[in-house]
């Protein structure tokens, strides 16, 4: 009899370690490289994707969708050496991912100069009774001069920002991605030891 129970009660322990272990985790902060304390790019934020999207009756509807541990899967990036790094967020099911692009221009001015989204939309909980015309993946693209400061300065912004300059698909349509309590800091210099966010310039 013990030994049932203590079996049961071993097994029980083993299900939630692989549970925890397979839980995603939303980091508290995006660094790149991973893993590494050289770092050449730092941020945080909150994020929520709006996406407009036609229903099976025709009906236009949108889903917002925090980026939270429920739908956050992985992070990662590159620093290039053409004054271009990214940050890529990958969510909902590895089936969307969203792509910020810092530039830094010859007076060593850093700026978010451009975001990229691919959104694959099925009939599923995060975009219910999706027509089929709806359904697929959607690329989509805008410019954008945000987060302007010295390469030797973090940007802090706790108010929310909207992104909301990308063209309509027809029946899929990003409407925003709002970013709120955001500190960022681009092109660190990875030469060194990374501690902290620089003196950040504040909107």
């Amino acid at each position: 009899m013990l030994s049932k129970i203590s079996s049961t009660f071993l097994s029980l322990v083993c299900l939630i370690l692989i549970s925890s272990t397979n839980a995603v985790e939303l980091p508290g902060n995006y660094t790149l490289p991973k893993s590494s304390s050289n770092l050449c790019l730092i941020a945080r934020f909150d994020l929520v994707l709006n996406v407009e999207y036609t229903q099976i009756d025709g009906k236009k509807n949108i889903s917002k969708i925090p980026l939270n541990n429920e739908t956050f899967q992985y992070y990662d990036g590159t620093c290039g050496l053409n004054n271009s790094h990214t940050l890529t967020l990958t969510l909902l099911d590895n089936l969307t991912t969203i792509t910020f692009d810092f530039s830094m221009d010859e007076k060593n001015k850093t700026s978010l100069s451009r975001v990229l989204a691919t959104l694959t939309l099925a009939d599923n909980e995060f975009f219910p009774n999706c027509s089929k015309y709806a359904r697929g993946i959607h690329p989509f693209v805008t410019n954008e001069s945000l987060f302007i400061t010295d390469r030797s300065k973090s940007y802090r912004c706790n108010a929310q920002t909207k992104i909301d300059n990308f063209k309509s698909e027809g029946n899929v349509t990003i409407k925003s991605i709002d970013l709120q309590n955001l500190r960022i800091q681009p092109f660190v210099d990875n030469s060194i030891i990374f501690h902290d966010y620089a003196t950040g310039k504040n909107d």
